[in-house]
């Protein structure tokens, strides 16, 4: 900065140097030239006059010439040392630019900076927010596994006093999950029975109720067992009806209605022909020998049979399809019963099939009679089911096992 003070000091001398040679020469210019007058000399002086005119105009001449010539010379040394200044000004404005370029370059990182410091004080303060909100919410953590450290404590010790009792009962009598086991196979057995009338899976399931009582082999126990034999020999007493089966076969039934020949014309029942007369040795009765020769002929190529009830006409349509539907509807009410254990609405809708059959089919079809022999035969097919209200064992073995649970807990062998 102290190369250009001196440049700026420079240009300002020259100017003044430039500024006085110019002032010099507009006053030698704006003198006035003095003029002598014709009527004041004369020719004499006025020859002395024009030589000394002439010295002195040559004197003025040189003088003038030698005042440009330094005006001249000076014009130039300044013109030199101002083209010397201008060269370093115009080296110095490169540099002047290079640095307003890095003052610019700078002031911009700067406030980039700044705005970088901004977001950063910023993403600062959001940090700190959010760590607080983190120490809360470790704060609320710490409370609430602190809480959940107690309940497992507790826990732990309730699980040790549980596990302490699981052990000293498991050591002290092991088979009482048998007994358990048993009680359960017991009651299962009872909604087989009440709730399906499935006997044979009851048996089963007493049966293996048992095995498991004599598994145990306690003597206390051998009352429950006698119960266990009497309800299982009960149960095996009870009637076996084979339901599915039989409406299986009703089904079969069903399905051959349509089958069946319907008996269509209804002839009455023929009157007993009359005994036919022997021939007699007598000559006298030769006319009631005569007819019974004829008659015993006629016999032999005409059969004649008489009936003295009216005939029932042909069956329409209407009243076939009539006589098929009574049937399986029959059928069906017998299906259902057996299915619903009910024995008599069984017997009853076989019994109505079965007179529904002979009314309205033809009689002397094999077809027809194996027909109604097979519902003949479900007819005679004992399905009473005396089942007993309740086993015996039950309830006994049931009070077995709670006795020994509260002896368990209340600490007892």
């Amino acid at each position: 900065m102290a190369v250009d003070d001196k440049d700026v000091q420079d240009d300002v001398i020259e100017g003044e140097v430039v500024d006085s040679s110019s002032a010099q020469r507009d006053a030698l210019e704006a003198e006035p030239k003095q003029e002598p007058t014709p009527s004041e000399s004369s020719p004499a002086t006025r020859e002395t006059e024009v030589k000394m005119t002439q010295k002195h105009s040559h004197k003025g001449l040189w003088l003038i010439t030698t005042i440009n010539l330094l005006i001249v010379i000076t014009l130039i040394a300044g013109g030199y040392w101002y083209w010397l200044n201008y060269l370093k000004v115009d080296r110095a404005n490169p540099q002047i630019e290079l640095l307003e370029q890095r003052y610019s370059s700078l002031e911009t990182s700067v406030n980039g900076i700044t705005q970088d410091v901004a977001a950063v004080q910023n993403t600062i303060d959001a940090q700190a927010e959010t760590i607080t909100s983190l120490q809360n919410d470790d704060a609320q953590t710490a409370d609430i596994l602190g809480q959940l450290l107690q309940q497992v404590e507790l826990n732990q010790l309730t699980n040790e006093g549980l596990s302490k009792r699981i052990a000293d009962v498991a050591g002290r009598r092991p088979s009482d999950w048998l007994l358990a086991e048993a009680d359960y196979l017991v009651k299962l057995a009872g909604k087989k029975l009440y709730l399906e009338q499935d006997v044979q899976a009851a048996v089963m399931l007493l049966k293996s109720a048992d095995v498991r009582i004599a598994d145990l082999a306690d003597t206390s126990l051998l009352p429950i067992r006698a119960l266990l034999a009497k309800d299982i020999q009960t149960l095996q007493q009870v009637n076996d009806v084979p339901s599915t089966s039989i409406a299986l076969s009703i089904s079969a039934l069903i399905a051959q209605v349509d089958a069946l020949p319907l008996d269509t014309l209804k002839l009455p029942d023929p009157v007993a022909p009359e005994e036919q007369t022997a021939v007699s040795t007598d000559v006298a009765n030769w006319k009631a020998n005569l007819k019974a020769s004829w008659d015993a002929i006629v016999k032999d190529f005409i059969s004649v049979e008489e009936r003295t009830s009216d005939v029932t006409p042909f069956m329409s349509g209407k009243q076939q399809w009539l006589a098929r539907e009574q049937l399986k509807y029959a059928l069906l009410n017998a299906q259902q019963a057996i299915l619903q254990d009910e024995p008599a609405l069984y017997v009853q809708g076989l019994q109505t099939a079965l007179d529904t059959v002979i009314t309205h089919y033809q009689l002397d079809n094999s077809g027809v009679e194996t027909y109604i022999q097979s519902i003949q035969d479900l007819i005679t097919i004992d399905t009473n089911q005396d089942i007993p209200s309740q086993l015996d064992s039950q309830v006994p073995l049931a009070e077995v096992i709670n006795a020994r649970i509260q002896t368990l807990f209340a600490g007892g062998n």
